[in-house]
């Protein structure tokens, strides 16, 4: 009689966790393939690269919007100068050096920043203010006895002048509602400028529907220098003398270059006439 009855708690309980996992199953939303497609999946930097237009697509379930982050490597290590009246006149009073802060940073998305709850901003490092730069951002300020870190508070200005240089150069950007959402597809078009870091970059998708994240895919974006520049490249880090020797080369030829352009285009517009003292002068 136990044992039956122990038999039948035993099939009861199959039961209810049978029918638990089906809820459970039901209750997740269904989330379409969001990997990007990135075209190109490569970006040569050649001498004459002036920028690309870097295509990022894929699928969307139904109602949702999409952010897209495209960010390089936190692994630079930068000197920021701070200018100042010295005596009357413009000079560095403050030398400091920025470090753990990326080169590149866009954000675009179908939906403004603003609408997703703080606490989801913070965590996937979406803010229109550029808060999580200033968050990871580490700033030592030079001094007779080494480097001396600076407390966030101090550092805040020198973090908020090197995004605004990345800004200018077109580096870092905020393009809401660029992302165009439409029959379950998702594109956009991200903007890389001629300085792009040559790095591999990270290309980061975020899938929100009301507030809550769905799914996050991400892949990544080669950077990398060819022909003379990648040369130039590999002289400047494993042999600086003669990258040095070669910079000076280039200066000579080029400024020789422009004498010789100047002195033409002179003789031209004198008629042929060379300046100086005329010989026949005294006769």
């Amino acid at each position: 009689m136990i044992l039956m009855r122990l038999k039948k708690m035993i099939k009861l309980s199959c039961l209810l966790i049978t029918v638990l996992l089906i809820v459970l199953i039901c209750a997740i939303p269904a989330v379409a393939d969001t990997a990007p497609a990135v075209s190109p999946q490569q970006v040569n930097i050649g001498l004459n690269f002036k920028g690309a237009d870097l295509s990022v697509s894929g699928s969307v379930p139904d109602g949702a919007d999409v952010y897209i982050k495209v960010s390089s490597p936190n692994d630079s290590v930068l000197e920021l100068n701070k200018k100042g009246r010295v005596g009357g006149m413009w000079m560095n009073v403050e030398n400091t050096e920025v470090s753990n802060v990326p080169k590149l940073y866009q954000i675009i998305s179908s939906q403004k920043i603003t609408v997703l709850p703080q606490e989801l901003q913070e965590k996937l490092g979406l803010a229109r203010d550029f808060e999580p730069i200033y968050q990871t951002a580490s700033v030592k300020k030079k001094t007779a006895g080494g480097y001396v870190p600076l407390s966030a508070q101090e550092s805040r200005d020198f973090v908020s002048s090197l995004i605004n240089i990345y800004q200018k150069s077109g580096l870092y950007a905020i393009n809401e509602n660029a992302v165009k959402v439409e029959n379950g597809q998702y594109q956009a078009t991200v903007k890389l400028p001629p300085n792009i870091p040559q790095e591999t970059c990270n290309i980061t998708v975020y899938v929100i529907r009301e507030g809550s994240l769905l799914e996050t895919a991400s892949t990544s974006l080669e950077v990398n220098p060819v022909g003379l520049t990648s040369w130039l490249n590999r002289e400047a880090i494993f042999d600086g003398p003669t990258y040095g020797l070669i910079a000076v080369l280039i200066a000579l030829f080029f400024g020789t270059g422009i004498a010789f352009l100047f002195g033409y285009i002179e003789k031209i517009l004198s008629g042929g006439k060379s300046g100086g003292f005329d010989a026949s002068a005294g006769h």
